[in-house]
């Protein structure tokens, strides 16, 4: 039974953790106007898929040994998401 709270606490963690910084990301991304691009729908909905499984896959193997690279990983993908609406802006054709 411990196992299974412990669990549902990582899943709260990491989807705090990559969730925050995933909605500010989307934020951005709507207000620089790249919602309306229409070569970068596929890669933002792909990325919001990814960062849905990638938490839930790090709380799975998220403890023990593997708990520094999990918060890694989870940091790693965080950053991720908040860069990605600058760097697509920089590269995207004519915006807004």
């Amino acid at each position: 039974m411990g196992a299974i709270i412990a669990f549902f606490i990582r899943v709260a963690g990491y989807g705090l953790l990559v969730g925050a910084p995933a909605r500010i990301a989307n934020y951005f991304w709507e207000r620089i106007g790249l919602d309306q691009v229409e070569m970068l729908r596929a890669p933002h909905d792909q990325a919001v898929i990814v960062l849905i499984a990638a938490t839930l896959l790090i709380a799975l193997v998220g403890y023990g040994r593997l708990r520094q690279p999990a918060i890694f990983i989870a940091f790693y993908l965080a950053g991720a998401a908040l860069t990605a609406p600058f760097a697509f802006a920089r590269f995207a054709p004519t915006v807004g």
